[in-house]
């Protein structure tokens, strides 16, 4: 460059005469020595490939570095500018780097083409051409330049043959205004064309609009056809449909160009995905937090939250969740909560919005469902940013709240309606949330839900897994008046859905379930909980069940491991009084009866009617010397299971076999429970 030169880059200007990089405020952005000489570099060849040997050679001269030195530079540019899509600084695979301008300003700037008008932060100019479709159409200038004022951006540039020619600061401005224009009687016998202004050039003498007319020339009457530079611009935008048209020669300049026709985007034109009955989840989209103070920082930091949301909640095996790339769409656009659910097929939307404040994170998050427009959750997050870049527990936090509204709401749904109007993912997550209350109504009802997903969907792992453990709680609450033919069903239900998927985790833990509890074969249970635990290793599911089958063989710090390490995976799980339950049990194993004891009481908080938890409690309690305490505790026990002995119970636990489950036979004689 041999004028002084300011190179807009997104929200960030790069002044060539300082040769320092500014923010919005004109505020010099700090950059390491190495980062900044790179950026420098690619500066000076804008929009122009720069190898990285050359990259290398200039920067380290001298100095034997490898590509990760660059590598991190170029990591530290893209951070500095916010550049999270790497629309600005481009890698050119196994060559190099790429800087894209979004506007440059000369020391003198011409501002005849854009009308003297700003173009915004990330804006990028364009031409639209009218061109009539035939020689004796005549195009009602005035009507049309109207049209282009009242988008509040179109700047007419006179020409010397019968087009018009348009100038917009934004491309997407642009594309609204020939849209609009093809749609009305002033568009129908003319053929539109939209396409950018290359950076630097900002004047009609740089560019005298022969490409956007050519462009116009493709377009047949009422159409309007860009460039694939223009539709690259306008990729997020929502009120967009490209058609691709292939490879064109342009009349006006016999250049070879990817062009496509734009249409209008409705919801009726578009093909929506296929998905199958045996889908079961329900679908939720993250959008990227709106900064309530817009700043390169919170932009940045927004996106990292959005990030992290996602790919946590990817995790869950009991959502689907809207690819990052999907959602970046709304992060510049106001939609309504029926138009995101519409464009992304959502039922539940998590957004939010974000303020940075010094070395401080204030988030507003709220979470919606989409078919009723109602908000399910909402909460105010403060973080600091060091946090957010390093990981954050806030995350899971979040995540287990949004998870454990969505139990509630489908728990709610399920109770209000009839079954047959419910939906299969409603089913689901109903079914699951009312079987853990171990209230008999609602737990039946869960079984008539598993049941009536299950003739809907017969071949879907997740239905058969959920029945096979639905049976396995039944005995353990003493509601079955036959254990081993529920023992048979359970087998039944997981071994089916082992047949069809046999690496899933869920139906692995289950059949592991029903081993340990029913058929007490612990050997077969253990390999199909670590088998479970290879697949997924956070499982807590199948991490506080196998740590409970430590706890029956008597391996107390095995089985303390793996529960407390549950308890830590699921630290706001719906049913965390059942994995504090298990993890009571495991330090009775340990013989750790004090721990026993709070992990109990803690699960008792959290629900009274877990049978098994009050047994752990009161053998707990006897073991410390505490008599009338355990005798209390299972005067409440027995009301709940009036027909407990301890043969029943040694007939049916997977410990009797056991040390440790005679041991607690005889703890439970010793506290008043019938022989």
């Amino acid at each position: 460059m041999t004028r002084e030169v300011k190179v807009r880059l997104g929200l960030f200007t790069y002044d060539t005469g300082l040769d320092c990089l500014l923010d919005e405020a004109g505020n010099q952005v700090s950059l390491r020595p190495q980062s900044a000489q790179v950026l420098s570099l690619l500066v000076d060849n804008i929009g122009q490939t720069v190898t990285k040997d050359d990259l290398i050679s200039t920067v380290w001269q001298d100095v034997s570095v490898t590509d990760d030195s660059l590598t991190q530079c170029i990591a530290d540019v893209r951070r500095a500018l916010g550049d999270t899509d790497r629309r600005i600084l481009k890698t050119r695979p196994k060559v190099g780097y790429q800087l894209s301008p979004t506007h440059q300003d000369t020391d003198q700037p011409e501002t005849a083409l854009m009308g003297g008008q700003s173009s915004g932060a990330n804006a990028v100019s364009a031409l639209v051409c009218i061109q009539p479709a035939h020689p004796k159409v005549q195009l009602a200038l005035t009507t049309i330049k109207n049209e282009a004022a009242s988008l509040g951006a179109g700047t007419h540039i006179p020409t010397k043959d019968d087009t018009v020619l348009f100038s917009f600061p934004d491309v997407m401005a642009a594309v609204r205004f020939a849209l609009r224009l093809s749609a009305s009687s002033n568009g129908q016998n003319c053929g539109i064309g939209v396409d950018l202004i290359p950076a630097g050039q900002t004047s009609k003498a740089a560019y005298d609009g022969a490409r956007v007319a050519g462009l116009a020339g493709i377009a047949q009457e009422a159409q309007v056809v860009v460039s694939v530079e223009a539709r690259d611009q306008c990729h997020a935008e929502l009120d967009f449909d490209f058609e691709d048209l292939g490879q064109q020669i342009l009349r006006t300049t016999n250049e070879d160009i990817r062009a496509f026709r734009v249409h209008a985007n409705t919801s009726g034109a578009r093909l929506m995905p296929d998905i199958a009955a045996e889908d079961l989840l329900p679908t939720i989209a993250v959008l990227p937090l709106r900064a309530r103070i817009a700043s390169a920082d919170t932009n940045v930091i927004g996106e990292i939250m959005a990030d992290d949301l996602i790919a946590t909640l990817s995790r869950s095996a009991d959502v689907n969740v809207i690819s990052r790339l999907s959602t970046t769409a709304f992060r510049a656009q106001e939609a309504s909560l029926d138009k995101i659910g519409d464009m992304l097929g959502a039922d539940f939307v998590l957004s939010g919005t974000i303020l940075t404040h010094d070395t401080h994170v204030g988030m507003m998050l709220q979470l919606s469902e989409v078919s009723t427009n109602k908000v399910l959750w909402a909460e105010r997050v403060a973080v600091e940013v060091t946090d957010i870049l390093n990981g954050i527990e806030a995350v899971e936090e979040i995540v287990a709240k949004v998870r454990k509204a969505i139990a509630l709401n489908e728990i709610d749904r399920v109770r209000s309606r009839p079954i047959s109007t419910l939906r299969n993912y409603s089913l689901l997550i109903g079914a699951v949330g009312l079987m853990y209350r171990f209230a008999p109504v609602d737990f039946n009802l869960a079984g008539e839900m598993l049941r009536t997903l299950i003739e809907r969907v017969p071949n879907h792992p997740a239905a058969l897994a959920w029945m096979a453990r639905w049976y396995v709680l039944r005995v353990q609450q003493g509601w079955s008046g036959n254990p081993q033919e529920a023992a048979q069903q359970a087998l039944g239900f997981s071994r089916k859905a082992l047949d069809i998927d046999p690496e899933n985790a869920l139906a692995l833990i289950s059949e592991g379930n029903v081993l340990t509890h029913l058929l007490h074969q612990l050997d077969e249970a253990e390999e199909r909980y670590d088998t479970a635990l290879d697949i997924n290793p956070n499982d807590a599911s199948g991490r506080v069940l196998r740590g409970a089958l430590f706890a029956f063989q008597g391996k107390g710090e095995e089985a303390k491991r793996d529960c407390e390490h549950a308890l830590h995976l699921a630290p706001l799980d719906p049913h965390r009084f059942f994995f504090l339950s298990l993890a009571s049990t495991a330090s009775i194993a340990a013989e750790d009866y004090e721990r026993a004891i709070a992990l109990a009481k803690a699960s008792i908080r959290l629900n009274r009617t877990h049978t098994s938890t009050l047994r752990v409690k009161a053998v707990a309690q006897m073991r410390l010397g505490d008599e009338e305490a355990a005798r209390r505790t299972i005067q409440e026990l027995l009301r709940l299971q009036p027909n407990l002995s301890v043969s029943a119970w040694l007939k049916n636990s997977p410990s009797a076999n056991f040390e440790l489950g005679r041991n607690f036979a005889a703890t439970l004689r010793e506290i008043g429970v019938p022989e």
